[in-house]
């Protein structure tokens, strides 16, 4: 697997990807979870066997049990217990091969939260869905930082798909750090990954950002 999201969620991680063949063929999405980390991966579960985390663009080996979707979550795959091994790593030239089209939206445009933009579709639209992971070439992409509910940092990530426009909270661990010092971050060139996580208590499920990608993170192993 080719590791194209690592991001947080609840007290734990999300990580996603593609599949690689032998030849390097790319397959479809993946999301490795567990039967019982149903809040996310706990760390050691996203750790190497060299003791480091798996890293957006990885290239990953790991053992897989069965399918295990969950509503629009099809992409969904229980994984074994075995660790994790580093086995190569995708560049910035292989990311078109990787990234989807997205001419019609993400998923199902039109619906928007107080904070964002083309951020949630109804819990009553998911069932129509073919997927939750979109890997996307994206334009005008600015990150930012703001005060939300007494004082909590919410992170945000604003872009275009051609004249459409989202604006998504931000869930990627490593586009947060880069907003530590600034209040927000404009980039000319980027992919973003974008997660439809489970419905919320309102009604929703929300489009999350849960990896940016540029050329200069592309380079490092970070």
């Amino acid at each position: 697997m080719v590791v194209l999201a690592n991001s947080r969620k609840c007290g734990g991680y999300c990580l996603a990807g593609k599949t690689l063949d032998a030849a390097g063929y790319v397959g479809a999405w993946v999301r490795p979870v567990t039967e019982v980390d149903t809040d996310g991966l706990p760390l050691r579960r996203t750790v190497c066997s060299d003791g480091r985390q798996a890293a957006v663009l990885d290239v990953v080996t790991l053992e897989w049990g069965r399918p295990a979707p969950s509503l629009h979550q099809r992409e969904n795959r229980l994984m074994g217990p075995a660790v994790l091994e580093r086995c190569g790593r995708a560049s910035w030239d292989d990311l078109p091969l990787l990234a989807d089209k997205a001419s019609s939206g993400l998923w199902l445009d039109g619906h928007s939260s107080h904070g964002g933009f083309n951020d949630r579709v109804p819990a009553n639209r998911l069932s129509d869905l073919p997927g939750s992971l979109l890997l996307i070439a994206v334009c005008e992409l600015v990150l930012y930082r703001k005060s939300g509910y007494e004082g909590q940092m919410k992170y945000r990530a604003d872009f275009r798909i051609g004249q459409r426009r989202y604006n998504l909270a931000l869930t990627d661990t490593v586009a947060t750090f880069w907003l530590l010092t600034v209040q927000s971050l404009a980039l000319a060139s980027a992919y973003v990954c974008v997660s439809l996580a489970v419905p919320f208590r309102d009604g929703f499920a929300y489009k999350l950002a849960t990896a940016v990608i540029t050329r200069e993170r592309a380079g490092s192993t970070k």
